[in-house]
């Protein structure tokens, strides 16, 4: 019998441009703006109902992706001052969706920033990431391949206990000092660092080590953000 633990699952981080994806006149206008697909549980045809949204200005964000062809409306979920989480009504599903679907893959993770989209993809084998990338040339969708790597299915125990956002702070907190002693950089410069406020910062901080703890000790994780 096969160990199933140790099958394999391979991770394309992939570059798109809003023209191919999402939102291709918003991230024009809002270039310096972070765009990220809020991941849920899939119901029925609903695609990516949240988005969140981090800039100087969110509302004017907000705005113009409410202006889009592809959005029907938006609705804010959560208001902050550099950042907001709204819920999306989209008229539309992009052509790439399709491409993804119909390779079977799974999207981990989307973010848009600098006015590229990236995504994290998950496939079960490389012959299954080859075929995306022609699935999605047959649609005119252009990818970039940026980055390949393996790791066991259907992914490591930290890929399972942390979202993106958390990864993200936990590994910029660790690389700048902020958990040594004494600490080499204060909770506002590392909130600096990853381009949301404090309080967004220390969020992030506290529901990631939270959760990698309850993935360690093996307790049910109920808040995920």
């Amino acid at each position: 019998m096969a160990d199933l633990s140790r099958l394999m699952a391979v991770h394309a981080t992939v570059a798109v441009a809003p023209r191919e994806f999402l939102l291709r006149n918003a991230l024009v206008v809002a270039g310096d703006a972070r765009i990220e697909l809020e991941r849920a549980v899939p119901l029925g045809d609903r695609f990516a109902p949240y988005l969140r949204v981090a800039a100087d200005d969110p509302k004017t964000v907000c705005d113009l992706v409410a202006a889009e062809s592809s959005v029907d409306g938006i609705e804010p979920v959560r208001r902050g001052d550099d950042e907001w989480l709204v819920h999306v009504r989209w008229a539309a599903r992009p052509p790439l969706l399709a491409a993804l679907c119909d390779a079977d893959a799974a999207c981990v993770e989307a973010v848009a920033a600098g006015g590229t989209w990236h995504l994290t993809l998950r496939f079960d084998s490389h012959e299954q990431l080859a075929d995306c990338y022609h699935r999605c040339l047959d649609r005119d969708v252009r990818l970039t391949v940026e980055r390949v790597r393996e790791s066991e299915s259907p992914g490591s125990s930290v890929d399972r206990a942390l979202t993106g956002p958390q990864r993200e702070a936990l590994t910029t907190a660790y690389d700048v000092g902020y958990f040594a002693v004494p600490r080499a950089v204060t909770l506002a410069e590392l909130a600096d660092r990853l381009g949301v406020s404090d309080t967004a910062a220390s969020q992030r901080l506290r529901r990631g080590m939270q959760n990698l703890l309850a993935d360690a000790l093996a307790e049910p994780v109920s808040e995920r953000a």
